[in-house]
Protein backbone atom coordinates (compact mmCIF):
# COMPACT_ATOMS: atom_id res chain seq x y z
CA UNK A 1 0.00 0.00 0.00
CA UNK A 2 1.30 3.22 -0.82
CA UNK A 3 2.52 6.03 1.75
CA UNK A 4 0.12 8.39 -0.47
CA UNK A 5 -2.61 7.07 1.89
CA UNK A 6 -0.69 8.39 4.99
CA UNK A 7 -0.31 11.55 3.71
CA UNK A 8 -3.98 11.39 2.62
CA UNK A 9 -5.49 10.55 5.87
CA UNK A 10 -3.19 13.40 7.55
CA UNK A 11 -4.60 15.66 4.77
CA UNK A 12 -7.94 14.52 5.43
CA UNK A 13 -7.68 15.47 9.23
CA UNK A 14 -6.59 18.38 8.59
CA UNK A 15 -9.49 19.61 5.90
CA UNK A 16 -12.34 17.74 8.43
CA UNK A 17 -11.05 19.56 11.44
CA UNK A 18 -10.97 22.84 9.43
CA UNK A 19 -14.24 22.12 7.99
CA UNK A 20 -15.66 21.40 11.91
CA UNK A 21 -13.77 24.61 12.79
CA UNK A 22 -16.08 26.32 9.92
CA UNK A 23 -19.14 25.12 10.73
CA UNK A 24 -18.96 26.04 14.19
CA UNK A 25 -18.35 29.07 13.55
CA UNK A 26 -21.09 29.68 11.03
CA UNK A 27 -23.84 28.60 12.84
CA UNK A 28 -21.98 30.56 16.09
CA UNK A 29 -23.14 34.25 13.48
CA UNK A 30 -26.63 33.61 14.37
CA UNK A 31 -26.03 33.66 18.44
CA UNK A 32 -23.25 37.03 18.13
CA UNK A 33 -25.78 37.93 15.86
CA UNK A 34 -28.55 37.59 18.74
CA UNK A 35 -25.54 39.12 21.56
CA UNK A 36 -24.88 41.99 19.35
CA UNK A 37 -28.75 43.25 18.95
CA UNK A 38 -29.13 42.74 22.78
CA UNK A 39 -26.70 45.18 23.20
CA UNK A 40 -27.95 47.94 20.68
CA UNK A 41 -31.34 47.17 22.46
CA UNK A 42 -29.92 48.11 25.68
CA UNK A 43 -28.40 51.42 24.27
CA UNK A 44 -31.38 52.22 22.87
CA UNK A 45 -33.53 51.75 26.03
CA UNK A 46 -30.62 53.61 28.16
CA UNK A 47 -31.10 56.27 25.20
CA UNK A 48 -34.95 56.82 25.42
CA UNK A 49 -34.73 56.45 29.01
CA UNK A 50 -32.52 59.28 29.45
CA UNK A 51 -34.62 61.23 27.61
CA UNK A 52 -37.52 60.24 29.43
CA UNK A 53 -35.97 61.22 32.48
CA UNK A 54 -35.73 64.54 31.71
CA UNK A 55 -39.47 65.16 30.43
CA UNK A 56 -40.47 63.56 34.06
CA UNK A 57 -38.80 65.75 35.72
CA UNK A 58 -39.94 69.02 33.63
CA UNK A 59 -43.52 67.30 34.63
CA UNK A 60 -42.49 67.20 38.21
CA UNK A 61 -40.85 71.08 38.25
CA UNK A 62 -44.22 71.51 36.59
CA UNK A 63 -46.31 70.31 39.04
CA UNK A 64 -44.70 71.49 41.84
CA UNK A 65 -44.54 75.37 40.79
CA UNK A 66 -48.57 74.89 40.63
CA UNK A 67 -48.38 73.20 43.96
CA UNK A 68 -46.27 76.03 45.31
CA UNK A 69 -48.43 78.83 43.93
CA UNK A 70 -51.51 77.70 45.18
CA UNK A 71 -49.52 77.10 48.43
CA UNK A 72 -48.38 80.51 48.46
CA UNK A 73 -51.68 81.94 48.18
CA UNK A 74 -53.27 79.87 50.67
CA UNK A 75 -50.51 81.56 52.65
CA UNK A 76 -51.26 84.96 51.93
CA UNK A 77 -54.95 84.09 52.50
CA UNK A 78 -54.15 82.75 55.89
CA UNK A 79 -51.83 85.55 57.06
CA UNK A 80 -54.80 88.02 56.14
CA UNK A 81 -57.20 85.86 57.93
CA UNK A 82 -55.03 85.79 61.15
CA UNK A 83 -55.16 90.10 61.50
CA UNK A 84 -58.65 89.56 62.53
CA UNK A 85 -58.60 87.07 64.83
CA UNK A 86 -58.83 88.10 68.73
CA UNK A 87 -59.47 84.83 70.17
CA UNK A 88 -56.18 83.50 71.42
CA UNK A 89 -57.21 79.88 70.91
CA UNK A 90 -57.99 80.41 67.36
CA UNK A 91 -55.24 82.37 66.84
CA UNK A 92 -53.08 80.28 67.85
CA UNK A 93 -54.84 77.42 65.22
CA UNK A 94 -54.28 79.98 62.36
CA UNK A 95 -50.63 80.33 63.46
CA UNK A 96 -49.68 76.59 62.92
CA UNK A 97 -51.68 76.37 59.82
CA UNK A 98 -49.37 79.43 58.81
CA UNK A 99 -46.26 77.29 59.84
CA UNK A 100 -46.82 74.20 58.22
CA UNK A 101 -47.91 76.44 54.83
CA UNK A 102 -44.45 77.94 55.22
CA UNK A 103 -42.97 74.68 55.64
CA UNK A 104 -44.55 73.22 52.26
CA UNK A 105 -43.64 76.13 50.93
CA UNK A 106 -39.95 75.92 51.60
CA UNK A 107 -40.12 72.17 51.11
CA UNK A 108 -41.41 72.73 47.72
CA UNK A 109 -38.95 75.89 46.62
CA UNK A 110 -36.13 73.01 48.09
CA UNK A 111 -37.20 70.58 45.57
CA UNK A 112 -37.98 72.67 42.50
CA UNK A 113 -34.48 73.89 42.61
CA UNK A 114 -33.17 70.06 43.19
CA UNK A 115 -35.37 69.60 39.96
CA UNK A 116 -34.18 72.33 38.24
CA UNK A 117 -30.31 71.20 39.02
CA UNK A 118 -31.14 67.31 38.14
CA UNK A 119 -33.16 68.98 34.79
CA UNK A 120 -29.66 71.04 33.79
CA UNK A 121 -27.23 68.28 34.74
CA UNK A 122 -28.98 65.64 32.31
CA UNK A 123 -29.62 68.22 29.62
CA UNK A 124 -25.99 68.58 29.40
CA UNK A 125 -25.40 65.45 29.33
CA UNK A 126 -28.01 65.51 26.51
CA UNK A 127 -25.07 65.66 23.49
CA UNK A 128 -22.81 62.98 25.12
CA UNK A 129 -25.64 60.17 25.08
CA UNK A 130 -26.81 61.38 21.88
CA UNK A 131 -23.37 60.53 20.44
CA UNK A 132 -23.38 57.31 22.36
CA UNK A 133 -26.60 56.18 20.69
CA UNK A 134 -24.79 57.07 17.26
CA UNK A 135 -21.91 55.03 17.82
CA UNK A 136 -24.20 52.07 19.14
CA UNK A 137 -25.85 52.31 15.81
CA UNK A 138 -22.78 52.72 13.58
CA UNK A 139 -21.29 49.90 15.32
CA UNK A 140 -23.72 48.01 14.75
CA UNK A 141 -24.05 48.52 11.45
CA UNK A 142 -20.60 48.11 10.39
CA UNK A 143 -20.63 44.69 12.16
CA UNK A 144 -22.94 43.31 10.54
CA UNK A 145 -21.36 44.08 7.23
CA UNK A 146 -17.98 42.93 8.78
CA UNK A 147 -20.09 40.16 9.86
CA UNK A 148 -21.92 38.95 6.02
CA UNK A 149 -18.30 39.51 4.53
CA UNK A 150 -16.65 37.06 6.96
CA UNK A 151 -19.79 34.67 6.66
CA UNK A 152 -19.25 34.68 2.47
CA UNK A 153 -15.56 33.86 3.16
CA UNK A 154 -16.25 31.06 5.35
CA UNK A 155 -18.90 29.68 3.29
CA UNK A 156 -16.48 29.99 0.17
CA UNK A 157 -13.39 28.31 2.14
CA UNK A 158 -16.01 25.60 2.90
CA UNK A 159 -16.86 24.88 -0.52
CA UNK A 160 -13.43 24.77 -1.26
CA UNK A 161 -12.27 22.22 1.94
CA UNK A 162 -15.43 19.94 0.75
CA UNK A 163 -14.10 19.97 -2.52
CA UNK A 164 -10.26 19.55 -1.57
CA UNK A 165 -11.53 16.71 0.61
CA UNK A 166 -13.42 14.98 -2.07
CA UNK A 167 -10.57 14.61 -3.71
CA UNK A 168 -8.23 14.14 -1.01
CA UNK A 169 -10.22 11.19 0.56
CA UNK A 170 -10.18 8.99 -3.61
CA UNK A 171 -6.63 8.13 -2.25
CA UNK A 172 -8.13 6.29 0.12
CA UNK A 173 -8.07 2.27 -1.15
CA UNK A 174 -11.75 0.86 -1.85
CA UNK A 175 -10.93 -1.79 0.74
CA UNK A 176 -10.51 0.49 3.50
CA UNK A 177 -13.38 3.16 2.03
CA UNK A 178 -16.02 1.44 3.88
CA UNK A 179 -14.03 1.71 7.64
CA UNK A 180 -13.11 5.44 6.99
CA UNK A 181 -16.71 6.71 5.85
CA UNK A 182 -18.37 4.85 9.26
CA UNK A 183 -15.76 5.98 11.16
CA UNK A 184 -16.01 9.80 10.34
CA UNK A 185 -19.74 9.69 9.94
CA UNK A 186 -19.70 8.64 13.60
CA UNK A 187 -16.95 10.93 14.89
CA UNK A 188 -15.34 13.55 12.59
CA UNK A 189 -12.41 14.49 12.80
CA UNK A 190 -12.10 12.86 16.20
CA UNK A 191 -11.98 9.55 13.96
CA UNK A 192 -8.68 9.87 12.54
CA UNK A 193 -5.14 10.15 14.93
CA UNK A 194 -1.60 11.30 14.37
CA UNK A 195 1.48 8.57 15.66
CA UNK A 196 4.02 10.64 17.24
CA UNK A 197 7.13 9.44 18.99
CA UNK A 198 5.14 5.82 18.83
CA UNK A 199 2.05 7.36 20.46
CA UNK A 200 -1.43 7.69 19.33
CA UNK A 201 -2.21 11.36 19.81
CA UNK A 202 -6.01 10.09 20.55
CA UNK A 203 -5.31 8.59 23.37
CA UNK A 204 -1.65 8.59 24.15
CA UNK A 205 -0.99 4.60 24.37
CA UNK A 206 2.30 3.75 22.95
CA UNK A 207 2.22 1.60 19.67
CA UNK A 208 4.49 -1.42 19.05
CA UNK A 209 7.68 -0.79 16.73
CA UNK A 210 5.70 -3.16 14.04
CA UNK A 211 2.74 -0.93 14.08
CA UNK A 212 4.68 2.56 13.72
CA UNK A 213 6.45 1.24 10.43
CA UNK A 214 3.42 -0.23 9.12
CA UNK A 215 1.41 3.26 9.64
CA UNK A 216 5.04 5.02 8.44
CA UNK A 217 4.64 3.05 5.11
CA UNK A 218 1.05 3.83 4.80
CA UNK A 219 -0.98 0.78 6.16
CA UNK A 220 -4.66 1.58 7.22
CA UNK A 221 -4.36 0.65 10.84
CA UNK A 222 -6.69 1.85 13.90
CA UNK A 223 -5.39 1.99 17.15
CA UNK A 224 -5.97 -0.94 19.49
CA UNK A 225 -6.73 1.07 22.39
CA UNK A 226 -9.39 3.98 20.72
CA UNK A 227 -9.92 2.85 16.98
CA UNK A 228 -9.03 6.05 15.97
CA UNK A 229 -7.88 5.80 12.20
CA UNK A 230 -3.63 6.82 12.25
CA UNK A 231 -1.34 8.41 10.43
CA UNK A 232 2.60 9.66 11.13
CA UNK A 233 2.84 12.94 11.94
CA UNK A 234 4.92 15.13 10.23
Amino acid sequence: MSSNVAVALRECHRLRKHLKALKEEIERGPRVLKAQQARLAAEELAHAAHHEAIKKLKLKQRDDEGTLKQTETRLAKLEQQIAGISVTKEYAAKQSEIRQAQEKRAELEDAILATMGEIEEKTNAVPAVEQQWADARAEFAESQVDAAERLGRMKADQIDALATLAATEAAIPASDRATYDFLVKAHGPEALAAVRDRNCQGCRTALTEQKVMEVRGGAFLLCPICGKMLYPAE
